[in-house]
């Protein structure tokens, strides 16, 4: 691991791009200090969801064209499916995480150590290009980054909008009047509605995805400013004492 108390701007062939910015960060981005999720963790949760897609489709769709003798069996196989994959799931995750949770300040603290040498090491490693460059590219991010917040607030509004709070408020105001087998009055939308609605799904998940690209431009930033500071110098009365 390379430190940033070297030299700050040794020669190199290579210009600085954002490509390799976003190849030197995305490591950083995956970094963790527990263990990742196994195999058996990844398929389980996945073969879980499949279960539950079919046992739906098979339950509301397929009753027109196939007997009840033949679906009720096929969705509870389906059922029992679901349920052993989100359990094997839940179980694996719990055991690879539970230290976070039962220390969660000590965790945290141990993250945070682990990420702040991480983050030494990509300044180093930026430092290694020329000034000038790093100057340029932090210009231009800036900029970029002022853009795309001013345009995200003529659409959305604040960030603070896109939350879950605002979700749980429609599904209250949807479901407000649902009663116990009353699914229908609570789906009782028009083709006027369902457009708003489709439109507003769609806008949402759009918003989150210009929030992750600006939360990396963010990075970014962070990153090239601290690429220009000058880092700490050892102070000439310690290098004394240490000489003799």
């Amino acid at each position: 691991m390379s430190s940033d108390t070297g030299h700050p701007e040794q020669g190199t062939d290579e210009a600085l791009t954002f490509h390799w910015l976003y190849r030197r960060v995305q490591p950083l981005v995956d970094h963790s200090i527990y263990p990742k999720a196994g195999a058996v963790e990844r398929w389980s949760l996945r073969i879980g969801a499949i279960a539950a897609v079919v046992g739906l489709v098979a339950g509301l769709l397929l009753d027109r064209w196939v007997p009840v003798s033949i679906l009720l069996p096929a969705t509870l196989l389906c059922l029992l499916v679901e349920v052993g994959g989100f359990a094997v799931h839940g179980l694996l995750s719990a055991k690879r995480q539970y230290r976070q949770y039962l220390q969660p300040r000590l965790s945290h603290a141990m993250e945070m150590d682990s990420e702040y040498l991480q983050w030494r090491s990509v300044i180093a490693d930026i430092r290694r290009f020329p000034k000038i460059q790093r100057e340029q590219r932090l210009r231009f991010v800036s900029i970029l980054r002022t853009g795309m917040v001013d345009r995200m607030g003529l659409l959305y509004g604040g960030v603070h909008r896109l939350g879950p709070f605002p979700l749980l408020i429609a599904l209250y105001v949807q479901y407000r009047s649902w009663k116990v087998n009353g699914w229908a009055g609570a789906f009782d939308v028009g083709l006027a509605g369902g457009i708003l609605i489709l439109a507003m799904v769609l806008l949402y998940v759009m918003a989150w995805v210009l929030i992750s690209q600006r939360t990396r431009l963010d990075t970014y930033i962070n990153l090239l400013e601290a690429s220009l500071q000058e880092p700490a110098l050892v102070p000439a009365a310690s290098t004394s004492e240490r000489g003799r």
